[in-house]
């Protein structure tokens, strides 16, 4: 009877042991569940690092291809525009530089705040995990000893009952290795975040190293730009009066682009009118917008969704006049209103068109040359300071055909195209059109 008794003592007190067991296992279950995975915020840096790395590189590549330009015409004691555009460009791409580096640095420090967050965090959860799976081991080895199974299994009222003891007990102990494996896991996740970390703040010193010769060159640029300025202004007179001429000749462009485009409206509303009548339709109302075909439709869509990504008109060049009214680079005071953006490129260089459409019309200015007209639907793209042209009116023509050569100004060893982008009426900034 005294035997009976102690054996039911011993199943009491190994049922209450795998119970006991059993909590200490979900306790550790839970905490290895709490492992943080790498959050979306950590993803869009990434992206947005890899996005700020590649436009680095073309700033420092654009930068190299100014330098050449300059170079051609440096060489002169006699101080050029044309150096000084390029200087003036050398100097924004330095700027755009020293911005993507500085935004490379905010998003480290980002990247810092959140591994070091996630570090704590994973540490108090790796102490935690480290606690209760020694106390797991403890309560398994205070009271599921081998004698204590056996009587566990033993104490069973049938052999079914018997063999689901034994999975459980087989259960408990696959658990118990799971556990030691994903605390095992933890640790190494802990000592990879700490790795980052390390490596991150090594990244964030180069770039401020980077930052800081980047400024100390881009005032060494102002400098030199300062003083190619001041030997140009001595000849404030001369430069006047060529400011003077082109300001004329860029608004007898102007006018004969509006002319022109007025035209090409005028003559789609006619043709849209005519073919209204032969329908017996009513006529079109009278609006400013250009009349268009289905097939001008798609192409007038094709070519607003392609707005940042068209081509450039040269293969190799950089932006020496931007869209809109701003100051003469050397004279101050005196403001030049830009239709379009001038980007000087190699000597004998050729144009190209930046999407398929067909050419309007082909005409020439003495002071700005050769003009091709390029329609794309609703939009028009213009190419002037063209040499010489390979293009003619109702010439169908695809992306990237060559247009012609670009025109040299010989005393200003200047080789430069100037192209605009007009929706109907309406100017658009070429700039926010090409591919960036």
């Amino acid at each position: 009877m005294a035997d009976n008794k102690g054996q039911t003592s011993n199943v009491k007190r190994n049922r209450t042991a795998v119970i006991r067991f059993a909590a200490a296992l979900l306790l550790i279950t839970h905490y290895s569940l709490l492992i943080v995975p790498a959050s979306a915020q950590s993803t869009l840096l990434a992206n947005k690092k890899n996005q700020l790395q590649l436009q680095m590189e073309k700033l420092q590549k654009e930068i190299k291809e100014i330098e050449a330009a300059i170079k051609t015409t440096s060489a002169k004691k006699e101080k050029s525009m044309s150096e000084i555009l390029s200087l003036q460009a050398k100097i924004r791409s330095r700027e755009k530089l020293i911005k993507n580096i500085n935004e490379q640095i905010g998003d480290l420090d980002e990247t810092i705040g959140e591994t070091s967050e996630e570090i704590n965090t994973k540490s108090a959860e790796v102490e935690k995990m480290k606690q209760d799976y020694a106390n797991m081991l403890r309560k398994s080895y205070e009271n599921i000893t081998l004698q204590n199974q056996l009587a566990f299994l033993l104490s069973s009222n049938s052999f079914s009952e018997a063999f689901r003891r034994y999975n459980y007990l087989l259960k408990v102990a696959e658990y118990r290795r799971n556990q030691a494996k994903a605390l095992q896991q933890s640790i190494g996740e802990l000592q990879t975040k700490k790795d980052e970390l390390q490596h991150t703040k090594e990244e964030k010193l180069t770039l401020l190293e980077k930052q800081t010769e980047q400024k100390s060159v881009l005032e060494k640029e102002k400098k030199d730009k300062d003083i190619a300025v001041a030997q140009l202004q001595e000849k404030e007179k001369k430069l006047r009066k060529q400011i003077d001429e082109k300001n004329a000749a860029a608004k007898k462009l102007n006018d004969r682009i509006k002319a022109i485009i007025e035209e090409e409206i005028a003559a789609a509303k006619k043709k849209a009118e005519e073919e209204a009548k032969k329908k017996g339709a009513p006529a079109p109302k009278t609006t400013d917008a250009m009349p268009l075909t289905p097939e001008e439709q798609a192409l007038s869509k094709d070519f607003a969704n392609n707005k940042g990504k068209l081509p450039w008109p040269v293969v190799r060049g950089h932006i020496v006049s931007r869209f809109g009214k701003h100051e003469h680079p050397a004279i101050k005071g005196v403001m030049i209103e830009n239709n379009g953006v001038d980007i000087k490129t190699e000597a004998g260089a050729e144009a190209r068109t930046v999407f398929a459409g067909t050419v309007v019309s082909v005409f020439s200015l003495p002071t700005t040359h050769t003009c091709v007209i390029v329609k794309h639907g609703e939009y028009f793209t213009v190419y002037s300071n063209l040499e010489s042209v390979s293009v003619k009116a109702e010439q169908q023509l695809n992306i990237k055909q060559t247009i012609g050569k670009v025109y040299t100004d010989k005393a200003e060893e200047l080789s430069k195209v100037h192209i605009e982008i007009w929706k109907g009426k309406e100017k658009m900034d070429p700039e926010l059109w090409l591919a960036n």
